[in-house]
């Protein structure tokens, strides 16, 4: 079997470039995992999701029968420093936070081919980023639900000195847990830490890492991070989620970083001026929205408690729209969870 970097998808071995995009394909194996038994307490069921730089299986849990996902990093990529740092970065990070929201980390090591390997959460939900595309903008009640769960999770990494860095809707899992909303952040594979920080201010640029569409401007400059950066990812987040667009509209990663840097945030009103956005709740997200992290919240637990305010003293908060069904929040479960996973690799 062979991989294509840059659409992610699989093909045969005796295709030599991609379909897709003509670029080389790298060889990654028949999934020999597939019906495996690793540490002798997870069985290998199937492919849930893939990427650049591993797979994700679904896995049953042999003692306890429940589904695990087990994220491995291919063999041939086994010795990439980057590919290892990004599994390294996760492992500690998920290691240290222990929160209902955020996937949990059952244990880490390497297969018996050497392949390094974590063992997660198996979340079957709705990615934000498939629910986003599907409707023009969520229901503000919806919205502010979300929006805390999000704050809750980052104020436990804030306060482990961690730096998320990749806040954005593919990363946030809603689980098929009741008819409410259960938000799972995942994906700490550039988590930041206020060690790397403090080193960083000493020696700068560092390296930019994250997705341009949803980085502050001081990450797209590549200077040092603080939580503050996590404050305007998920502004720009809760931006999608009451307007259905994002701020800026670009067709390349560079053109993101320029706009996010050098131009002036629109309002949310004047992209959906049909959704009557109160003044209260437009300052609260544009302070998120600052170019300079100074200007931004203190921390994200004042962001979570300023638009908590603003929405329910101007009424927006009870504006809840159409009836939640089970449709909108899990349709074919693998596909959703694929899609999650795949932010992941």
């Amino acid at each position: 079997m062979k991989l294509c970097l840059r659409c992610n998808n699989y093909f045969s071995d005796d295709i030599l470039h991609c379909p897709n995009d003509g670029v080389a394909l790298e060889v990654v194996g028949k999934d020999p995992l597939i019906g495996a038994l690793i540490n002798h307490r997870y069985a290998v069921e199937s492919v849930v999701g893939k990427g650049a730089s591993g797979i994700v299986y679904k896995a049953t849990r042999l003692r306890m029968g429940s589904a695990v996902a087990i994220k491995v990093v291919h063999s041939y990529l086994g010795a990439d420093p980057k590919s290892l740092e990004k599994f390294t970065r996760e492992v500690s990070a998920l290691e240290n936070l222990r929160h209902p929201n955020i996937v949990s980390l059952w244990e880490s090591g390497v297969t018996d081919d050497g392949q390094p390997y974590l063992v997660m959460d198996y979340l079957e939900g709705t990615a934000l980023s498939s629910l986003l595309a599907q409707h023009n903008g969520l229901a503000p009640s919806r919205v502010l639900d979300i929006t805390k769960q999000v704050c809750g999770a980052l104020k436990e990494a804030h306060a482990q000195g961690f730096v998320h860095r990749d806040i954005k809707p593919e990363n946030i899992v809603l689980e098929n847990t009741s008819s409410l909303d259960f938000v799972k952040i995942c994906d700490f594979g550039i988590a930041y830490t206020a060690f790397e920080n403090r080193l960083n201010a000493m020696s700068r640029p560092t390296t930019v890492a994250g997705s341009p569409a949803y980085m502050s401007p001081e990450q797209c400059r590549g200077l040092p991070l603080d939580h503050r950066a996590d404050i305007y990812s998920l502004g720009l987040v809760v931006f999608e989620m009451i307007t259905g667009k994002k701020p800026f509209m670009a067709t390349t990663s560079k053109e993101y970083m320029i706009k996010t840097v050098n131009e002036k945030l629109p309002k949310m009103g004047d992209i959906r001026p049909d959704l009557n956005i109160p003044e209260m709740v437009e300052h609260i997200v544009s302070k998120a929205l600052m170019k300079n992290p100074k200007d931004r919240f203190d921390a994200i637990v004042d962001f979570s408690n300023n638009l908590t305010a603003a929405c329910e003293a101007s009424g927006f908060a009870s504006i809840k729209g159409m009836k939640q069904s089970g449709d909108d929040r899990l349709q074919n479960p693998s596909t959703r969870v694929s899609e999650r996973l795949r932010g992941q690799s």
